[in-house]
């Protein structure tokens, strides 16, 4: 008989262990699709962001910053380009302005040959919102619509970026920030646009990390599957020792089984992947969705993961086997685990180390020349390591509690878990990892900032005010002066008011415009002068103060407050000639854009590692109780046959699962605010620290810890069916 036909005669005799079988496959298909999934997820952010990234200049080919744009004309082979931001009614759209000659070569991703002066191109989703509003409002700002940016330039399907295109000597340096030093703002002269997949060493590190953090539990979930009624299993190869069998044809049985089952689970997890990508397409993640080429998944890594999930179950369970040392009497039969040793620890102390003395090197500002690496290398051991320590933890919390129970239920658990302690925490070796992770992301996440618009009051600037900070010389004021005065016909247009920089500090207003502003004017007063931390967010700090000698400095426009009369004055601002040297803002505008920074991006990122590793723990820890109960149904179908009522079955059950997570929950916690302090203090060289998580974290660990009850408590049906009298009799 063949190998393959004993296995099958052997292994998948009857309901139950077709049942088994059933369940392993079903185990490895959802590892193998999240596997997939989470393979595509790291690829699709890698060119989202390389793709959103062309429009920060310092990164084009042969980039450098240009002072005077009217003096520097572009040629074939060059262009010139400034970046700015620009509004509409809350959402940030990113601005390229090119001026490049009809002959020149160089292409812009997603446009292709530069639009000429006066003419744009705008991404389907800015297109939309041009098309659905008054052209005074939004579209005015561009000019005519040449095309459509098509994906290559693209993020996402979301995006709001327009290519226009101009005169070289419309261009201004002064225009989104710092016109000298490493600004990516300015002006830039760059023969040729491309992006970067990571925006920096820092951003590529913590990708990593949170791969391998949603990785970890997924392998365990392969892991606890594949161990599924080990010991029905482990009955069978019994009877087969009995009739003559070699260990090694027995152990060539297991892995046919396993690998025959792994084979067909992943193939069914590759199709699962497959049919979820449509679904996964529809998340929003820091951009927004992903495009659906962003998913796709390579025959040559789908080839991989099956292969490599067959290979190494397969492998697994054929040493597993070997040396298990299964004999014809009696080896079906519960035997006790080597006792763990504190060896296990070494990982996780040599982990923690690592990261401790990187990060603590780089905070000192001596760094280590691959802190990225060597912070990767320690959350490794960390990780391993907590897998690896648990058992010996369990133990030791096990074998003292075992010496003070008193309870049935705790006398069988106690020393279940004395016996077999790293079964037991194995079980709970899902969620172990997931409360570890969950703390990693919610305690990283603390170093971004995201305070929202602070709600109106009469100490803020309202939030129907235009701030637009000016960039004009001095022979331009006389034309400032009527350009503001044209911003102020516009409808829905209540004041605009320049304010003069003032010799000291602060921004000088005449007493009238001051008070149209509603800012508290000093009696007889002609003008004020207000301190700029007003225009920032801050209290007025009004005085009486001389008249101006100075340039314009902002340009205040106050509206009626509807978002029509908004869009309509930066509209006008933006249209009217102002020399500037920020786009118009409120502050509605500020603390979104705040908020669509690349570390909150990535921040965003956290919430759903959260979801999948916990989601992925709860369902191990049902699997793994139920695969242990299953184990155990004749030695806990005798104490019921002999007169264990159902309820102490049900509190070993709880007992067993309860100890080993309680014993480490502790150290997982704290292990993940110290991961995740080295990671951001090791990487931003102690720039960056992190805090203490605001309580959606705490709903988190309730909802892992709910999940797992839930869990646990599902099993109690399967104990009470597997365990009773007629089971037992006839097992």
């Amino acid at each position: 008989m063949s190998l393959f036909s004993l296995a099958r005669l052997v292994t998948a005799g009857g309901r139950g262990a077709r049942g088994r079988l059933a369940g392993m496959a079903g185990g490895v298909a959802v590892g193998v699709a999240l596997l997939l999934l989470l393979l595509s997820a790291y690829h699709g952010l890698a060119s989202r962001t390389e793709r959103s990234t062309w429009t920060a200049l310092d990164l084009g080919v042969a980039a450098r910053q240009v002072g005077d744009p009217a003096a520097t004309a572009p040629d074939d082979d060059t262009v010139l380009a400034s970046t700015t931001s620009d509004y509409f009614m809350g959402r940030t759209i990113t601005r390229v302005d090119v001026a490049a000659p009809p002959t020149s070569t160089v292409t812009v991703p997603g446009v292709g040959r530069a639009p000429r002066p006066g003419t744009y191109y705008a991404s389907p989703a800015l297109t939309a919102l041009i098309d659905g509003h008054p052209a005074n409002e939004l579209g005015a700002r561009y000019g005519t619509r040449a095309g459509v940016i098509d994906d290559a330039g693209l993020a996402s399907p979301d995006s709001l970026v327009v290519v226009t295109g101009t005169a070289a000597g419309v261009l201004d340096p002064a225009r989104g920030g710092s016109a000298s030093g490493d600004s990516q703002f300015g002006v830039w002269s760059v023969a040729g646009f491309r992006g970067s997949a990571y925006p920096s060493i820092a951003y590529r590190t913590v990708a990593i990390i949170g791969a391998i953090a949603i990785l970890l539990p997924i392998l365990i979930l392969v892991g606890i599957v594949t161990r599924l009624g080990a010991a029905e299993r482990a009955e069978r190869f019994a009877a087969l020792r009995l009739i003559g069998a070699t260990p090694r044809r027995v152990a060539d049985i297991a892995a046919a089984e396993t690998g025959v089952t792994s084979l067909v689970g992943a193939l069914a997890g590759a199709a699962l992947a497959w049919s979820l990508l449509p679904v996964a397409t529809r998340i929003e993640v820091g951009d927004g969705r992903f495009f659906r080429t962003d998913l796709s998944m390579a025959a040559i890594p789908v080839i991989a993961v099956v292969t490599g999930v067959v290979a190494v179950s397969t492998a697994v369970a054929w040493v597993r086997t070997n040396r298990a040392g299964i004999g014809p009497l009696g080896a079906s039969r519960e035997q006790s685990e080597r006792r763990p040793t504190a060896r296990a620890v070494v990982p996780l102390v040599a982990g923690a180390a690592l990261m401790l003395g990187v990060t603590l090197k780089a905070v000192l500002g001596s760094p280590f020349d691959r802190t990225d690496v060597l912070l990767v290398m320690g959350f490794l051991l960390v990780s391993l390591g907590l897998v690896t320590s648990g058992p010996v933890l369990t133990f030791w919390v096990a074998h003292l509690a075992a010496r003070t129970a008193r309870s049935t239920a705790g006398v069988i658990a106690m020393n279940r878990i004395c016996r077999h302690p790293r079964a037991t925490f194995r079980a709970v070796s899902g969620l172990v990892a997931a409360v570890f992770m969950v703390s990693v992301f919610s305690a990283a996440v603390t170093a971004v900032a995201s305070e929202s618009a602070r709600a109106d009051s009469p100490d803020l600037l309202p939030k129907s005010t235009l701030l637009a900070h000016l960039a004009t010389r001095p022979a331009e004021k006389e034309a400032a002066i009527a350009q503001a005065s044209q911003v102020a016909g516009t409808a829905g247009v209540t004041v605009a008011a320049i304010g003069y920089y003032h010799p000291e500090e602060g921004v000088v207003f005449t007493a009238s415009d001051a008070a149209r502003l509603g800012l508290p004017v000093p009696t007889g007063a002609g003008y004020v002068r207000v301190v700029s931390d007003y225009f920032e967010g801050g209290p007025p700090v009004v005085s009486a103060t001389a008249a101006p000698r100075t340039t314009p400095a902002v340009l205040l426009v106050a509206t009626d407050g509807t978002a029509g009369s908004i869009e309509r004055a930066r509209t006008a601002i933006l249209g009217s000639g102002l020399r500037l040297a920020l786009p118009p803002t409120t502050r509605t505008d500020l603390a979104a854009s705040a908020l669509e920074t690349t570390a909150n991006r990535y921040a965003g990122l956290a919430g759903l590692g959260v979801l999948v590793a916990t989601i992925i723990s709860a369902v191990s820890l049902a699997v793994s109780t139920i695969a242990a109960i299953l184990d155990r149904r004749r030695v806990l179908g005798l104490l019921r046959l002999m007169g264990m009522p159902a309820s102490t079955l049900r509190r070993v059950i709880f007992a067993e699962a309860a100890l080993p997570l309680a014993t480490v929950f502790a150290l997982c916690v704290g292990l993940g605010f110290l991961v995740a302090w080295c990671v951001v203090a090791g990487l931003t060289e102690g720039r960056r620290t992190v805090s203490w998580p605001d309580q959606s974290y705490f709903l988190a660990l309730v909802a892992s810890l709910l999940l797992a009850a839930a869990a646990v408590a599902g099993t109690y049906r399967a104990a009470r069916k597997n365990t009773e009298l007629s089971t037992t009799r006839f097992d």
